[in-house]
């Protein structure tokens, strides 16, 4: 009886665990082959691409949509405001804006499997 009991709690807290995972926390491939990182950090969500910064204090307005922080463009070094929206479990669609002026862009999470061919092909 004990052992069913520890398995019903186990699986309990699998299904738990699963349930409250952040879509938007992961690894993510944008169209240029750049790796970004997705984390959160003191209530906010930032976004590194090599190293550095390119999202920067996104806040989570619902389970698919986060607002308030700005992307940063490494090449122009201008910060733009930023939203982000999942399009499905594996797709986010970022739309940067300036003004009246925006662009989209889309990434796509980098599975494991990937990841690991990337490494692969980076050595």
């Amino acid at each position: 009886m004990k052992k069913y009991i520890t398995l019903l709690l186990l699986l309990f807290g699998l299904v738990l665990q699963a349930q409250t995972r952040d879509k938007f926390v992961g690894n993510w491939v944008a169209n240029d082959g750049s790796v970004i990182i997705i984390y959160i950090q003191d209530a906010s969500y930032y976004a590194k691409a090599d190293g550095k910064y390119v999202l920067i204090q996104m806040e989570k307005k619902s389970d698919t949509q986060l607002y308030g922080g700005t992307f940063y463009d490494e090449k122009l070094k201008t910060e733009y405001e930023a939203k982000l929206k999942l399009t499905d479990d594996n797709s986010i669609k970022l739309k940067v804006m300036n003004g009246f002026s925006g662009k989209t862009i889309i990434w796509h999470r980098l599975s494991s499997l990937e990841r690991r061919t990337n490494e692969i092909t980076a050595k």
